[in-house]
């Protein structure tokens, strides 16, 4: 699987501040964090959940 660019997503200022404090909770990076998710939000409805 080769890495892809994605289009950018644009969130409100206060939701990219909850993103940044959990992320530093974790200890990782806000990407890393918005991945997991996404996977985890795909990963439950390819289940059919």
């Amino acid at each position: 699987m080769r890495d892809t660019t994605l289009p950018p997503v644009r969130v409100e200022a206060e939701f990219k501040e909850r993103l940044v404090r959990y992320a530093a909770t974790q200890d990782r990076d806000v990407s890393w964090v918005i991945r997991k998710a996404v996977e985890e939000y795909l990963d439950r409805h390819e289940k059919g959940r």
